[in-house]
């Protein structure tokens, strides 16, 4: 299956916005990402969280349809993103692509990309689109490829640990089981050599940075 999860950050409105959305089998808006839902007239399976963020006018006209609205305690341990991640989880979801996770408030699109990339989600293929990049959460184990043209640059960043025996094929800059070790530079400003470039590693987590601009 595969999840759409709209936050509550930056997004602006594209052509191709509405495209993902139509391949997408279950959708989330979590909190004010109803607002971007709305604009895009989208409707979402879901809409949780406090609810603090949503606009009146978008939360009464999401009352009016037919659609599940989980509303949570604003005091609580977990942001509305958490929540909507743990949902699409029980759900048996396979890949999630969130939207809305990424600029703005630093400590927010920081706290995003490491929610994540908790062990707990390794069974999910997770990837956070923004208007300039794409951010995918690789996990030992698990060969990924990249999609893109010639030519369009791709980082590769540790994030919790050193990575083990990571190789890169269709890259500009080909890597064959090299240890990368945590806080290293080697993996930025990587460039795709071929329309696609494969990823696999044997051990930690790596973002993959793909820039669209």
């Amino acid at each position: 299956m595969k999840a759409l999860i709209f936050a509550n950050g930056k997004l602006e409105n594209s052509s191709e916005l509405l495209r993902i959305s139509k391949t997408a089998d279950f959708i989330v808006a979590a909190d004010g990402g109803a607002n971007h839902c709305h604009r895009l007239n989208i409707t979402p399976d879901v809409l949780l969280g406090d609810l603090d963020s949503i606009r009146p006018n978008v939360l009464a006209h999401y009352k009016t349809e037919d659609i599940e609205i989980r509303k949570y305690p604003t005091r609580k341990d977990a942001t509305d993103l958490e929540l909507a991640l743990e949902l699409v989880l029980t759900k048996g979801a396979q890949s999630v692509l969130l939207l809305g996770a990424l600029g703005g408030r630093w400590d927010m699109s920081l706290a995003n990309i490491t929610l994540a990339a908790r062990k707990k989600y390794t069974a999910m293929q997770i990837s956070l689109l923004a208007h300039d990049c794409c951010i995918h959460i690789l996990h030992s184990g698990k060969p990924f490829t990249v999609k893109g043209i010639p030519g369009q640059t791709v980082s590769f960043t540790p994030l919790n640990g050193d990575v083990y025996e990571l190789t890169l094929t269709g890259f500009e800059y080909p890597l064959e089981k090299n240890t990368i070790p945590f806080g290293s530079t080697l993996g930025i400003s990587n460039v795709l050599s071929a329309n696609s470039g494969s990823v696999s590693f044997k051990r930690g987590t790596l973002l993959c940075t793909l820039l669209l601009k």
